[in-house]
Formats: C-alpha cells, structure tokens, sequence
C-alpha cells in the first residue's frame, strides 16, 4: 500500500533559428518551400503542446486512502469497547473525528491481559471499504507500530505486544495485547507502516500509510 506519485517530463520542442543576415535564410523565408511550411506547422504545433500538456507516466501502484481507524478493545472475553479515529475528507480537510479516551482498568501480575483489534477503513462516498484484509494479506510488506507517550511519571502503565505474525515470523500488529500494570495516562501513536522488501520489525524504517493517536487511562 502506498501513495501513487506522478512522474512528469516537460516537453520542449525543437525550433528552428533564422539568421536574418544569412540571404538564403531570407529568401527561404520569402519563398518558403512546401517542406518548410511543414515544418512551420510542426513546431506551432508542438509549441501549443508545451503550453497546454506535460507527458507523465503514472506508477502502477495505486495507494489506498485511509479515512477510519477503529480499535476494539475486551478483556477476559467481555464485550469490546470500539474506540475511533475518523477523517472522512482527508488530509487538508476539516478536522478528523476524535476518539474517546480509552480506560481500563490495571491488570494484577499473572491476570489476563486485555486484547485489541485493529481496522482500517475507507469510507468516502458513502461506502466501506474495508483496508484491513488487504493489509493482513500483505503483512510482510507492513507493520503496525504503537508508540505509548506517558503523561504521567515513567514508566508507562502500560505495555502493547502484537500477537499476529506475518510469513516470515515478523509482527503485523492488528491484534495486540495490552498490559495495564499501574495508574497511568498519556496517548497511544499508532503508525502503519508500509515496508516492502525492508521489513525487520523495527519501525524506523518505510513509509507510514496512516498515523493515529488515541489517548488512554489506565484506572
């Protein structure tokens, strides 16, 4: 998944120079030759080109826009929580569609960590098309990164490890454990990183599809 770029190569046309102390550049100009009045139309022709188009090629690779990041959180089998990112217009746009603090509680050494699941949409025109498939499939192209910024005194509360591999054994990160070990607060970055033929489970590396924050609280 990635950002389709344009590749554009100006056109310049080729005009010919007349010297006007050349005579026989003056007596072509004053009988010009079939030949030449073809050449003349030629390169008005090409001149109207450069100001009205460029020649570009496109890349194949279309990228996919990405406008809904829900993340649904449960612990011990319970009802998930969905928390929301949403910016429906894109980039540039109006302000996107915030999503509510997350809270949860801590969780006792030994107890059961809460699991979350991640999705991404894209919802423009009044559809849903569904981003996370494509991702999943291509996991070892991507990687969902999750940056946790205390608020609060450090260490974090809070700890997130992805449970999804991809082929070759690397975390994907649409399904994750949370460990809330203390009273925390602060923001979750959630990055999605495309990583074709570079990934190594590190997320400094590739080009990110989409960045999300969601603040949470650990009670």
């Amino acid at each position: 998944m990635s950002i389709a770029t344009m590749n554009c190569t100006k056109m310049t046309p080729n005009i010919p120079t007349i010297n006007p102390d050349n005579q026989q550049d003056m007596k072509t100009i004053a009988k010009p030759s079939h030949k030449y009045i073809a050449v003349a139309i030629m390169t008005v022709t090409a001149i109207f080109s450069t100001l009205t188009f460029t020649a570009c090629s496109e890349k194949a690779d279309e990228g996919e826009l990405i406008t809904t990041v829900s993340l649904s959180i449960s612990n011990s089998g319970g009802t998930p929580t969905t928390y929301t990112w949403k910016d429906l217009d894109g980039p540039g746009g109006n302000a996107p569609q915030l999503p509510d603090t997350i809270k949860i509680g801590q969780v006792t050494p030994g107890g059961n960590p809460y699991t979350a699941t991640l999705e991404f949409f894209n919802e423009q025109n009044g559809t849903k098309e569904d981003i996370t498939l494509e991702v999943k499939n291509e996991g070892h192209d991507h990687f969902v990164c999750y940056e946790i910024s205390t608020l609060s005194l450090p260490p974090a509360g809070l700890t997130i490890v992805a449970t999804d591999k991809d082929k070759n054994n690397l975390p994907i990160g649409l399904t994750t454990e949370w460990k809330p070990m203390a009273k925390d607060f602060g923001v979750v970055v959630i990055r999605l990183k495309h990583q074709p033929g570079i990934k190594t489970g590190e997320c400094n590396v590739g080009e990110t599809d989409v960045e999300v924050t969601f603040p949470y609280k650990v009670l």
